[in-house]
């Protein structure tokens, strides 16, 4: 968040200029409330009202971007880190603002040129490393590439991951990408996406009989408990071993 004085300036503008603005559409607030109970809902979270009520504020100030489904899982994860703290309302506001700024050029709604800069940029060496090291996954889903690319975009790189990784590996991923410096940030989506599709290519080869739509679905539903070996994979092949906490 910034020096000490950075981050009480903040505090004192997200006091007088956020906390508390509501001013959004009816069709903003149901979507809000629909989405911050289903967000890790087998897990007893605190303070999902609070929740709700940061992600208004920041769709009421924000509108540009106003509120899309899951947000509810990047702000509850800031949430769950500072909401013991004095400051855990301004504190998780901004930090949810940064990384909301980090992922916006994944937005395919907020620049679709960007959008396919960004997905473009990270396929052509992941195609290379996908092809490298499983082949014959990467050519079952070679057909379905342009619609694979853009959901892993959306769906995993713009969430950071969030409905893809176990609730309890989150706290471990993200220490890790909030350490990688931003211009390194797609890749390391690109290789952690790598990492994940390749330890499960046995199992995607097997299971879905060769046919690339049903792959590429099984890759979306996935759901990864343990990422440490994982990161550390990442963090040794890209010069980042000081990163894994």
């Amino acid at each position: 968040m910034g020096s000490p004085d950075d981050i009480q300036h903040k505090r004192t503008l997200y006091k007088e200029y956020v906390e508390g603005h509501g001013d959004v559409s009816n069709q903003t607030l149901h979507v809000i409330a629909a989405d911050v109970p289903r967000t890790w809902a087998q897990h007893p979270l605190t303070g999902r009202e609070t929740i709700s009520q940061l992600l208004v504020e920041y769709a009421a100030v924000q509108r540009g971007d106003s509120y899309l489904q899951g947000f509810s899982y990047i702000m509850t994860v800031f949430w769950m880190v500072f909401h013991t703290t004095p400051e855990a309302r301004a504190d998780t506001w901004w930090c949810f603002s940064r990384v909301v700024g980090l992922v916006r050029p994944l937005m395919p709604d907020f620049n679709t040129k960007w959008f396919h800069w960004y997905r473009l940029h990270w396929l052509e060496n992941f195609n290379t490393q996908l092809q490298r090291k499983c082949p014959v996954l990467s050519n079952i889903i070679s057909d379905e590439m342009e619609i694979f690319s853009s959901l892993i975009t959306v769906k995993w790189f713009m969430l950071w991951f969030s409905q893809t990784i176990a609730f309890e590996d989150i706290f471990k991923l993200w220490d890790f990408l909030i350490s990688v410096p931003p211009h390194h940030l797609m890749q390391a989506y690109a290789k952690i996406t790598l990492e994940i599709i390749c330890e499960a290519a046995p199992q995607l080869t097997y299971t879905c009989f060769g046919n690339a739509t049903n792959t590429v679905h099984q890759i979306l539903k996935m759901r990864v408990n343990g990422i440490e070996h994982i990161l550390e994979r990442v963090a040794s092949s890209s010069g980042w071993q000081s990163k894994i906490m």
